[in-house]
């Protein structure tokens, strides 16, 4: 996903950097998720990924030098990051749009499976094969054999939400679980059913969230399978017993409940810490970005990884808020 940045973004970046305002930011920083904050960042400056992700990126050296961020990262190993470590010229910000972007949610659903296709578990959970590159889903679902089946679920509409999260945890009926992890995509553009709902009248764009659309899908049967073939972007699974750790995002670590975000890498290298901003909050919520989505798109977007079960999908379904993106970067001149 490495891409060309013009000129202009560089002018943007250069334009935006806010020193009036750090302290008064780094004053208001809350302080839930500051411990599991501090441990992760602990482990990106342990990481060589970081200042390879750092230095190749199209960016490079407006986040802050690789000489500069293994200074930081000295310190950091040595005390913990609060509003003191902050405004003790450790760090600054940078912000690359003022105009608010948005904030959603992801987490890792549980998914009902079987190992054996049954008249109730039919739909298949797939693993790549490099006959379906370039394969629209459509075809996906027809064109399959049975030696490219991991798994069968039971439902349709929870399977395209596992896709759609990139991982979860599936049941068995006799209460074993396994992990179910993205492996690889079909290299084919991701299309919102979302959106599509809107753009057939189906759904208020006021309304749309992970609710309203499942509300919809299962109260029309009949349009279900035509809706999500809409959508040409098909994932793929590998299967891991270890169920008690949590995914592993692009940076490769794994997510972190309410700290982790996915980003567009294109505006930010993966690993960076970023405090993010609600336009309705005053407190300022210490991140890292150490993923990516295919809907996660532009500056001030973000997908905040809330956690694995039926609340984490609450709340993330529910997670909607207008936001802004502060890059943190070494003070150090």
């Amino acid at each position: 996903m490495k891409k060309v940045v013009s000129f202009l973004f560089f002018l943007a970046i250069s334009a935006t950097t806010v020193k009036s305002n750090d302290y008064k930011i780094f004053q208001s920083l809350g302080k839930k998720n500051l411990k599991e904050f501090n441990e992760v960042l602990k482990k990106i400056c342990q990481n060589d990924r970081f200042f390879k992700n750092l230095v190749s990126h199209t960016s490079y050296p407006k986040y802050g030098s690789k000489k500069n961020w293994i200074e930081v990262c000295k310190k950091i190993k040595k005390t913990k990051i609060d509003k003191n470590f902050l405004t003790n010229k450790n760090f600054k910000t940078k912000l690359l749009s003022q105009d608010y972007g948005i904030l959603t949610g992801y987490y890792e659903p549980e998914i009902k499976v079987s190992r054996i296709k049954t008249s109730n578990y039919s739909i298949p959970i797939l693993k790549y094969n490099k006959k379906f590159r370039k394969m629209k889903r459509r075809l996906i679902n027809k064109k399959f054999s049975s030696s490219d089946v991991l798994l069968w679920t039971n439902d349709i509409i929870d399977f395209f939400f596992l896709q759609i999260q990139g991982s979860g945890i599936g049941v068995f009926e006799n209460g074993e679980k396994t992990k179910i992890l993205y492996s690889e995509n079909n290299n084919l553009k991701y299309t919102s059913i979302g959106n599509i709902l809107i753009k057939k009248k189906y759904l208020d764009k006021k309304k749309v969230n992970l609710f309203s659309i499942k509300k919809f899908l299962r109260e029309n049967p009949n349009k279900v399978k035509n809706i999500l073939n809409e959508n040409d972007r098909y994932i793929f699974f590998k299967l891991n017993s270890d169920i008690k750790t949590s995914p592993v995002g692009a940076f490769g670590i794994n997510l972190v409940p309410y700290v982790s975000l996915a980003v567009d890498k294109k505006y930010y290298p993966l690993g960076i810490p970023i405090l993010y901003k609600e336009r309705e909050s005053k407190n300022y919520k210490p991140s890292l970005a150490i993923d990516t989505g295919s809907a996660i798109k532009g500056k001030n977007r973000a997908d905040l990884f809330t956690g694995s079960g039926k609340d984490a999908e609450n709340k993330a379904g529910m997670l909607k808020k207008k936001l802004l993106l502060y890059v943190l970067i070494p003070y150090i001149d």
